[in-house]
């Protein structure tokens, strides 16, 4: 890792026309290292033209000092220091942490002739940042509305950062179809730029685990959160219990409240997070796989790029009406209620592996690429006044 005055770490890749890129100071929700999410997609379709410093959140903690590490060719990955703890509930903190941040990063990008082209907020919390590095443009990409996450007391403190995130953006970007009706008005509409899937990772071929359950037991699959805020445990309960014949793997992180409803269920199993690299193998051995997410609540305006990865490994997909799926119904089953969500898996299990039905889904899934969505961002880019 390399420290602040690194001057190796600021050196640049030159660009196709062999002269430094402009730099995308991207502050991100989430952490470099905290997995493969929508951030590190489009920080990789924005290194294709630009060098991109990506800045992870505040820590929980107090944290001193700035690293800033090369990752990937075009991309470099920045922990500023935490002067203050409790950024996300407190005003004031959040203040004194993100002055902190941008003044840091100002010292390592000052001796760089490249200037910064693009500053990027997918946290809304990370607003103050937006007018402090002289960008020619800011980007606000919506990924979830974050308040929502919070305790009702501290909702008023995220809400009024959301406000101004997209006061702030000269584009304002959201990853649902379903959240521009949900967001504050701003100078510029949100374009919807969905989220997308690698179709080379999930690809129907290739390694897979061993199999939980003998191969004439049909294996329904999930992975994500098993949680109370978008999974909707009582929905897989009731149908687990309805169809003993059927098992359910589980694949991810669980709260105890998630997972409260599916206790004593033998044919609900919860294997834990995996490696992101190791998911495919896992759902490979799966014969639907599902997406059972509450409707009507706070979070149904998501877009989850499971559906996308589901696809791209030929599986059949059967999900919950979320409104932002509702365009996907050639290839995907949307079903409500227990009843409805039970007959949808049925259906899907006799064509598993008809091979045009693999062959739409696999095309679907490819249509929606992280690299289709890299050439519609890129467009977009073009277009902001330099």
């Amino acid at each position: 890792m390399t420290d602040l005055g690194s001057r190796e770490s600021r050196t640049a890749p030159p660009d196709a026309a062999g002269t430094a890129a402009d730099w995308v100071v991207y502050f991100s929700a989430t952490p470099w290292h905290g997995g493969a999410h929508r951030q590190h997609a489009l920080a990789r379709q924005l290194a294709t033209g630009y060098r991109v410093l990506f800045v992870d959140p505040p820590g929980l903690r107090v944290r001193t000092g700035t690293t800033v590490r090369r990752v990937e060719p075009a991309v470099w990955h920045a922990v500023a220091p935490t002067p203050a703890p409790f950024g996300r509930h407190l005003p004031a903190a959040n203040a004194v942490n993100r002055r902190v941040a941008v003044a840091a990063l100002r010292r390592w990008l000052r001796h760089d002739p490249a200037g910064v082209r693009l500053v990027w907020l997918d946290e809304d919390l990370a607003a103050p940042c937006a007018d402090r590095l002289d960008a020619d443009a800011v980007v606000y990409d919506a990924t979830d509305l974050d308040w929502t996450f919070t305790r009702r007391w501290n909702r008023r403190h995220l809400r009024r950062s959301l406000d101004r995130a997209v006061a702030a953006a000269d584009l304002v970007l959201a990853s649902s179809s379903a959240l521009p009706t949900r967001m504050p008005t701003g100078r510029h509409a949100p374009v919807v730029l969905p989220n997308a899937c690698d179709p080379e990772h999930f690809a129907p071929q290739g390694p897979t685990v061993p199999r939980p359950v003998a191969s004439s037991r049909p294996l329904i699959g999930y992975c994500g959160a098993v949680d109370t805020r978008a999974f909707d445990a009582d929905l897989v309960a009731t149908v687990a219990r309805a169809h003993p014949d059927w098992t359910f793997l589980l694949i991810g992180p669980s709260t105890p409240a998630g997972r409260a409803p599916l206790a004593e269920l033998a044919n609900v199993l919860l294997t834990g997070p995996i490696p992101y690299a190791d998911l495919p193998a896992t759902l490979r051995t799966c014969d639907v796989t599902v997406i059972p997410y509450r409707i009507g609540g706070l979070v149904d305006y998501v877009h989850p790029k499971k559906c996308y990865e589901y696809l791209a490994l030929g599986k059949p997909v059967v999900a919950t009406p979320l409104p932002a799926l509702t365009t996907l119904t050639e290839v995907v089953r949307l079903a409500a209620g227990p009843d409805a969500f039970a007959a949808a898996i049925a259906a899907a299990l006799t064509e598993a592996t008809v091979p045009d039905q693999v062959a739409r889904r696999r095309a679907a899934a490819t249509a929606n690429s992280w690299t289709a969505r890299g050439e519609h961002l890129h467009r977009l880019l073009a277009g902001l006044a330099r």
